[in-house]
């Protein structure tokens, strides 16, 4: 069960002004998906297509793949429980700290987990296990992998399936997926998500790219309807006009590199350099949640206490970049909390 996540106002009691807890695109073209939802909402009184023909071939297109490749799910969350169901009870690796979906779906269907440090993804032995969990970009890092390293990963252990989630793919500065056709391993599963760079997290829409072969056995592990029309008629918009609805990447780099320069001027904070729109941090002198508490109750501001990721401490916290004038904010908040407590 998702808990302590970000983006998660209804569970303090002081108002969220400011909500950097959340990693999605503060500059997302959000306005104008709203406005094609408003003008669409007549959908509702259809049934959605169980297979989801129109998006699957949108998607399919754009990653230089087939149709048969691509399956839409209800956020990446759905797709975590599907691969979850669909290797049931393996031998599984899963990196950390990372998403603890990934555990959760894994224990709900008795997977034999091991935990391995992110640091050791290529050094470790990996070709015992059925499934190895990835996240790439990394959450709550911002560790990102080059596909060439992923590539290694794949052909390093053939037999295991290597499970990427790709959710913040469009929030980095590096390139971290495969687009050419052909150059897919087949041993390889991405999981896609649509709500992170297009600030939709509440309509759920993500999708799986596989082979035909992986699939066709997933199509079948699915309740029918369970993406309903909305999204999936969100989903062909935003395809349709891809670069168009796309955050500045630029711009959500620079002020990501800003916080985190401007974070290791604070004395008492640690930073893990990332490429991502977040980062990781570490303080010193009070606990993440006694900085998350004063923030919130002060100012308004909601950080992510990080200390519920496996591997992480209860001194470490994550924030995704917000405009300029918010991240000045955030950076004098922290000052001030934190010169009372030297």
């Amino acid at each position: 069960m998702i808990k302590g996540h970000g983006n998660n106002p209804y569970e303090t009691k002081y108002r969220v002004c400011i909500d950097f807890s959340s990693n999605i695109a503060f500059n997302s073209k959000r306005e104008l998906i709203t406005e094609h939802i408003i003008e669409e909402i007549g959908f509702i009184h259809n049934y959605p297509d169980p297979e989801a023909t129109e998006l699957r071939e949108r998607i399919a297109h754009h990653h230089n793949t087939n149709i048969h490749s691509v399956l839409i799910t209800n956020g990446s969350a759905e797709a975590f429980y599907i691969l979850a169901h669909y290797t049931a009870a393996s031998k599984t690796a899963i990196f950390i700290p990372s998403f603890a979906e990934y555990e959760d779906a894994c224990k709900l269907y008795n997977h034999r987990i091991t935990y391995i440090e992110s640091e050791a993804i290529l050094r470790s032995k990996l070709s015992d296990y059925r499934t190895i969990w990835v996240g790439n970009p990394n959450n709550p890092d911002g560790r990102i992998l080059p596909y060439e390293i992923i590539k290694r990963l794949c052909d390093k252990n053939s037999q295991s399936l290597i499970i990427l989630d790709q959710a913040y793919v469009h929030l980095s500065k590096s390139t971290t997926i495969c687009q050419s056709k052909g150059e897919r391993p087949k041993n390889l599963i991405e999981i896609h998500s649509l709500t992170k760079a297009f600030a939709i997290p509440g309509l759920r829409l993500g999708y799986i790219i596989a082979s035909p072969n992986i699939i066709s056995k997933l199509f079948n592990m699915r309740p029918p309807w369970s993406v309903n029309s909305i999204a999936l008629n969100t989903g062909y918009f935003i395809m349709s006009q891809f670069e168009k609805l796309l955050p500045d990447k630029d711009e959500l780099f620079s002020e990501s590199l800003f916080l985190q320069e401007e974070f290791k001027k604070i004395e008492g904070i640690d930073v893990l350099p990332s490429c991502s729109n977040f980062f990781l941090s570490k303080i010193a002198l009070i606990s993440s949640h006694q900085l998350k508490e004063e923030l919130i109750k002060r100012y308004g501001i909601l950080i992510r206490d990080a200390s519920n990721f496996r591997g992480l401490t209860n001194n470490h916290f994550r924030v995704a970049a917000q405009s300029r004038n918010k991240n000045v904010e955030l950076i004098k908040a922290i000052q001030e909390i934190l010169q009372e407590f030297k």
